[in-house]
């Protein structure tokens, strides 16, 4: 999974704890060589803990999740 892309689209699962030991493995092996992927990733898990400190209790407004969902698409997109 040398891929930015297949790694992307398991991040999610992978900061969740979700992906099985060799998906796993490849993931981390993809983040520690490559910077870009890191650093989206490291975003997502900043951006998880951020929602999960400050949204508890509350749903979040429709407006917020479409920003939300902007910001992320935007850090998805892989650059050359």
């Amino acid at each position: 999974m040398s891929d930015c892309m297949e790694t992307l689209r398991e991040i999610e699962r992978f900061l969740d704890g979700e992906l099985a030991g060799d998906i796993q493995t490849k993931v981390e092996l993809h983040l520690s060589g490559c910077h870009p992927c890191m650093d989206r990733s490291e975003f997502r898990r900043h951006l998880k803990e951020m929602i999960a400190a400050k949204c508890t209790g509350d749903a979040p407004s429709p407006e917020l999740l479409v920003r939300i969902r902007a910001l992320i698409q935007e850090h998805d997109t892989p650059t050359a």
